[in-house]
């Protein structure tokens, strides 16, 4: 039964930010359905709220750009409620 579910990992990601004409890269982590850059960015809106909110705070005015560059790390931590599917 859990292969037919989708794992769901929990990453070490590597990213850049922009702030004003500097840009920063970090490390963070995450926990998400998805294992690379580009479908994180494309269909993880949650894992993309809350890396805004980490490193932007709510209060910031302006563009928040965040760019998943790699990830670093992957380990799966669980699997997908059926009813999620």
């Amino acid at each position: 039964m859990q292969d037919s579910r989708p794992p769901i990992y929990s990453l070490t990601l590597d990213i850049q930010i922009k702030k004003g004409k500097q840009v920063y890269n970090r490390t963070t982590w995450a926990v998400c359905r998805y294992d690379t850059p580009a479908d994180i960015m494309a269909h993880s809106k949650y894992t993309m709220d809350r890396l805004r909110n980490e490193f932007y705070g709510k209060n910031h005015k302006g563009e928040k750009r965040i760019l998943i560059k790699k990830v670093r790390d992957k380990k799966i931590v669980g699997y997908v409620n059926s009813n999620a599917i």
